[in-house]
């Protein structure tokens, strides 16, 4: 399957498993193929506006006729099953659609995240790595996520410092533990620790990664009005939702 022709199984909703690991990869790596996707993806939101637009107003043309005088509603039966059958039959490819396109939230997933940047605790080359968060943010800055998860839970025990909890989460997303990630963010967005716009920006791609679509638009929304962390994502990511 070639690129146009993913990205068209995409927004079908038929990507195989084999496939949907090939469109992630290339929506990380493939800058040209990531324009394509967005301009089509743009092109079917335009689409699905105009399509909303058309049935409101058929269906508000409908409502009016139904505020016509009783003495003619025994003609208007007949027009009005007209009317049904040709809604059926006229909208069956769009209502088609629609459920075709429901919301994807790996792909979103995939789309928005991103690690956070170690602001914490940063490693120069020639720093002598010995101690235990010297260590944890050296695995974390590496992308040895298995050994950092290991290091940052050791050191949450041994230091009470909310920031620890926040890189925690953070390792355990890209690990695919979004659940154990899920409690560290709400936990620390609890504590309003310097990060905290930063940790609501995580839980909400947690919560999306976890099908918990209510409660990312919720968080989203929260973000959004307080003028947060990646507002214009934040924004983007929220339309995605509608």
């Amino acid at each position: 399957m070639n690129k146009t022709d993913l990205i068209n199984a995409y927004f079908e909703g038929s990507l195989s498993e084999t496939d949907k690991k090939k469109f992630e990869s290339l929506l990380e790596t493939d800058a040209e193929f990531r324009q394509a996707f967005h301009f089509e993806k743009e092109l079917q939101t335009a689409l699905k506006k105009e399509k909303r637009k058309q049935t409101k107003e058929f269906l508000k043309t409908l409502g009016d006729k139904e505020k016509t005088p009783r003495s003619k509603k025994l003609s208007f039966v007949p027009w009005l099953a007209a009317a049904s059958i040709a809604i059926l039959m006229g909208f069956g490819t769009w209502w088609f659609y629609f459920s075709s396109t429901e919301v994807n939230t790996d792909m979103l997933y995939v789309q928005y995240y991103s690690p956070y940047e170690n602001v914490i605790h940063p490693i120069e080359r020639s720093d002598q790595i010995t101690d235990l968060q010297s260590r944890a943010f050296s695995a974390y800055d590496m992308g040895d996520y298995e050994s950092a998860v290991e290091l940052f839970e050791e050191l949450r025990t041994k230091r009470n410092e909310p920031y620890i909890s926040f890189y925690n989460a953070i390792v355990l997303m890209q690990l695919d533990q979004h659940e154990k990630a899920i409690v560290l963010l709400e936990e620390y967005i609890s504590l309003n620790g310097e990060l905290k716009d930063r940790a609501q920006w995580y839980l909400a791609l947690s919560y999306l990664k976890t099908k918990r679509i209510s409660d990312a638009k919720d968080q989203l929304d929260e973000l959004i009005a307080q003028d947060g962390f990646m507002l214009k994502k934040a924004k983007e990511l929220r339309r995605e939702l509608e």
